[in-house]
């Protein structure tokens, strides 16, 4: 405590925010424009990703588009006949973000093909979820989505129940209409007689060992290793980033620009920073902006100055106004993702990524 607040008096530059921030996590407030930089290499990597289906809850979406396809499941309890068209409601909250309202006309009409399966019974949500059966064992045929307006195939029509027999079904809709996705809000009986769920599965066509993508459970683990030697001893690291060179291969679908999450042991990140800094320098942990380089704050990792730096990233729904200085409010982003994709092997396998360190001043002035 003492020497935080020795320190809270040498800064020059930093502001209200800023001092604010460094007293809450009991660190010096000296934030100086000098830093050490060191070269820091790739040690091992991996990329995790969660396929496994889920009930929509709140939006859903059904495309393809940057080798992400979303498939949409249905589970039917219908007694009597079944509805010939289904009305599939858009996700106002998402159009009104990115089109003003407005569905893009060439998303308004998109091919797509039918699956449908008879069940024996109505099965617990976490056993539907499977889908064990394969979509080879469906019969299919080819539809047209116009206006999100879904008119079943005539072949499907034919499945008929009598009053006193229940038809159960599982029902499967893929979008063919490549780099287009339909986001939908929750459709109910209201939309889809007979219906008990809905639910969601991505399917990831591989875009490298070190791409990351956005809006699907998806996270890439690295190990990076530090030369400890370059580290200043007896020093307190104030502020740390790990700054990488951008890739040219990169996909951004609504052409937003959009975060990156850093998490070490299962944390994540404290990476806040005053919007002095970033009127000055930009927006830290921002993909698809202006900058050539990437910046990540790394702080907590750096406190023990480890031989390694494990970090975890992962991408989160884009801004929508990257303008703004406060990158850090809720209403900055979007609660919708977009499904983006990122190739970090420029930035890690390229031998130029780097560490920059900022020490605390021992000098009052």
């Amino acid at each position: 405590m003492l020497l935080c607040a020795l320190f809270a008096a040498c800064s020059s530059d930093d502001s209200t925010t800023l001092r604010e921030w460094f007293d809450d996590q009991g660190i010096a407030t000296s934030y100086g424009k000098n830093y050490d930089s060191i070269e820091v290499s790739l040690n091992n990597y991996g990329v995790k990703h969660d396929s496994s289906a889920y009930l929509v809850s709140s939006f859903a979406a059904l495309g393809n588009v940057n080798n992400v396809e979303q498939m949409l499941y249905f589970g039917l309890r219908v007694v009597g006949k079944l509805d010939s068209v289904w009305k599939l409601n858009p996700d106002s909250i998402f159009y009104a973000n990115f089109y003003e309202g407005n569905i893009p006309e060439e998303h308004k009409k998109v091919e797509a093909r039918f699956y449908w399966l008879k069940e024996n019974k109505t099965e617990h949500d976490t056993t539907w979820l499977k889908f064990q059966k394969p979509l080879t064992d469906f019969d299919s045929a080819g539809i047209s989505i116009d206006s999100f307006s879904v008119s079943l195939p005539k072949e499907f029509l034919e499945l008929k129940a009598t009053k006193a027999d229940t038809l159960r079904l599982l029902v499967g809709i893929k979008l063919l209409t490549n780099n287009a996705v339909l986001r939908i809000a929750p459709p109910d009986t209201s939309d889809i007689h007979g219906l008990l769920r809905v639910a969601q599965k991505t399917h990831l066509e591989s875009c490298g060992d070190l791409c990351l993508r956005a809006g699907v459970r998806e996270s890439l683990d690295v190990v990076l290793k530090v030369e400890k030697n370059k580290i200043k001893a007896g020093k307190t690291i104030v502020f740390a980033q790990l700054v990488l060179p951008k890739s040219s291969d990169t996909t951004s679908e609504l052409g937003q620009p959009v975060p990156i999450y850093v998490y070490s042991g299962g944390n994540l990140e404290d990476y806040k920073i005053d919007t002095t800094f970033v009127k000055e320098y930009g927006h830290p942990n921002l993909l698809f902006g202006e900058s050539d380089t990437l910046k990540l704050q790394v702080t907590k990792s750096m406190r023990n100055l480890p031989d390694t730096l494990s970090l975890t990233l992962r991408l989160g729904n884009p801004m929508l106004n990257p303008k703004s200085f406060y990158f850090y409010s809720s209403t900055n982003f979007s609660s919708r993702p977009a499904y983006s994709s990122y190739d970090f092997s420029t930035a890690f396998e390229g031998g130029k990524a780097k560490l920059r360190l900022w020490y605390a001043e021992t000098n009052i002035h």
